[in-house]
């Protein structure tokens, strides 16, 4: 038989970044700055309750919404660190990691040809996880000149009749800026005034380091303005456990279950039960994660900014080092390309997150800072070699 498939298997794409790992995956001896994974191994408290939930024979389905005591987890975090109210029964679902939360959130939301404002440069699936339900991505640009702040007036102009939500992430990926207090309520103004929902990617929201994390979801008493995604993934070193959660109104928390019964049937029972002594926990481990990140971004940004003609940003948060380098090459995929064949260094282009990265590529220093040490003199070198 001749095979046919859908429609939507043209329209969504691979993330473009799939290429730089399988050129990564098959080239001798480079250094690994391209992963956005922490290298850190999971606290050993959250170690010893996944043990413990398999010892206890944890290895059937939970809820579809997630455990009980998750949920309720979850809640007592929201409340404690922003003093968010959530209804665990209600209000808050467990997903398969954050990116589980917004792909559900958007099947339940968009309706086809419905638009979704996300950030330029962001993290290079959005724009296929938006295409996959059917809407329509409009990429709202980013101020490299104003440490990567939202260009405004820009994201007003987009917006149009069929926008349905304006898709944030604060800490940010790939470039690490932060939504301040201001650009949040800029935000939520324009949010009211065109009856949008803001889809609000918090996943990086406990590796901050110069201010203070702001949920948006703070500055508004109404649920159903926004949708707070969250992950155990950064935060807890806990990437391969694949959990998340969604909270939000009960409405859209509802049928973001139902999507959820219909695809993963429910999140990891063993990653739930981790997940839950993570979050009741003692939160030190984060914070010392947290503060080694800092290190690695006060030693990595400053020697990158030696480096002839590169020039980073400082990131607020996360663990990415956003770099242009179009003093030095005119195409960030090729550049990239060179680095890993030439100097053995590895990298993301900018341009695969969005026009405004073009120029520019993403490392990541969530490694060791002797890989880091060890990744700068390769990229010494190598700049050294082609002037």
């Amino acid at each position: 038989m001749t095979l046919k498939l859908s429609k939507r298997s043209e329209i969504v794409k691979y993330s473009p970044i799939r290429e730089i790992f399988d050129l990564a995956s098959k080239t001798p001896g480079l250094t690994r700055l391209e992963v956005g994974q922490p290298d850190f191994a999971p606290p050993q408290y959250i170690r010893e309750a996944s043990q413990r939930a398999i010892n206890g024979g944890a290895i059937g389905y939970s809820p579809t919404n997630g455990l009980q005591e998750t949920r309720e987890a979850i809640s007592n975090r929201l409340k404690l660190d922003y003093n968010l109210e959530y209804d665990p029964n209600k209000e808050i679902v467990v997903t398969v990691g954050a990116s589980g939360a917004l792909y559900l959130s958007l099947r339940a939301l968009i309706d086809p040809g419905d638009e979704v404002l996300r950030p330029n440069p962001g993290f290079a699936t959005y724009d296929e996880i938006i295409k996959d339900a059917d809407g329509v991505p409009k990429q709202y640009p980013l101020l490299p000149d104003a440490d990567f702040s939202i260009d405004f007036e820009a994201l007003k102009a987009l917006i149009t009749d069929r926008t349905k939500a304006i898709l944030i992430n604060s800490p940010g990926n790939p470039v690490g800026n932060v939504l301040d207090q201001e650009q949040l309520e800029k935000l939520m103004d324009i949010a009211e005034e065109h009856d949008l929902i803001i889809l609000s990617d918090e996943a990086y929201d406990k590796i901050i380091f110069d201010q203070k994390h702001i949920p948006i979801a703070t500055l508004t008493c109404d649920k159903a303005r926004v949708l707070t995604i969250g992950s155990s993934s950064k935060n807890y070193a806990m990437t391969g456990y694949r959990i998340g959660f969604a909270a939000g109104d009960s409405k859209l928390i509802g049928e973001i279950v139902k999507f959820q019964s219909l695809s993963m049937i429910c999140p990891s029972f063993i990653g739930q039960k981790s997940y839950t002594a993570a979050l009741n926990g003692p939160q030190d481990d984060t914070i010392a994660m947290k503060d080694e990140y800092l290190r690695r971004r006060d030693y990595f940004v400053d020697a990158l900014n030696k480096i002839p003609g590169f020039k980073c940003f400082k990131p607020g948060g996360a663990f990415y080092a956003f770099v242009d380098v179009s003093a030095v090459s005119e195409d960030d995929w090729n550049f990239t390309r060179e680095l890993i064949s030439e100097a053995k260094v590895t990298c993301i282009p900018g341009s695969s997150f969005g026009s405004v990265g073009k120029g520019y590529v993403r490392f990541s220093f969530a490694t060791s800072l002797e890989t880091l040490e060890e990744g700068i003199g390769k990229l010494n070198d190598y700049i050294k070699s082609i002037k």
